[in-house]
């Protein structure tokens, strides 16, 4: 079935390239930057589109607790004849793969791997290295509180940062899936003050 599944969408992707129906211009990978200066690939024409030119992204949230060698087998194997065809692709979304860095290592151009709220940041971090950006997703459970602390997230961001450091990853932070501020819209700007500041350092 997967098999199935994945010439069916490589034959779609055949198709928008044939009908020059792909375009540059990306700003955002699922919630992610696309800003890079390695894209579009060597070869670009503007009239003629290729999936090489332009990022993409995967994910197996449904696969969070099985293990390295089952997710591989029934998504990430799939998944790489996907990514192949792509410039540069991102990895993840609220899954943990802190354990399962060594397995996503096999994605053709996977430049970035999301690191959820319930990773590891030591383990992710020192299994990524400077080969990929960490891309670390805060907790927003610390915008929901009803005792507003600033001094949680800076250590939350702070601890984040200064393992990244040490493992030499390129990081990114990237705070989603808000479900409330407890009617304190103003967390928001404060949050993001906190995390240039700390950046900053």
């Amino acid at each position: 079935m997967m098999s199935r599944l994945t010439k069916v969408h490589l034959s779609l992707l055949d198709q928008f390239e044939a009908q020059g129906l792909l375009g540059v211009g990306q700003r955002l990978i699922h919630c992610t930057g696309a800003y890079t200066d390695e894209l579009p690939a060597s070869g670009y024409d503007p009239a003629h589109v290729r999936p090489r030119d332009f990022w993409t992204y995967g994910m197996a949230q449904v696969f969070s607790t099985v293990s390295p060698t089952m997710h591989k087998e029934f998504w990430l194997d799939y998944a790489a004849k996907w990514f192949s065809r792509f410039g540069l692709g991102y990895y993840g979304c609220c899954e943990p793969l802190d354990g399962k860095i060594d397995t996503i290592r096999n994605l053709p151009n996977v430049r970035k791997i999301s690191m959820s709220p319930w990773v590891q940041v030591e383990r992710g971090a020192s299994r990524i290295g400077s080969d990929f950006v960490f891309s670390r997703k805060p907790s927003p459970a610390l915008l929901a509180t009803e005792s507003w602390s600033p001094a949680k997230v800076e250590r939350d961001l702070r601890d984040t940062l200064e393992t990244c450091v040490r493992y030499g990853c390129s990081v990114e932070l990237i705070l989603k899936d808000i479900s409330t501020v407890c009617y304190q819209p103003q967390r928001l700007w404060e949050w993001a003050d906190i995390a240039m500041r700390v950046v900053g350092k």
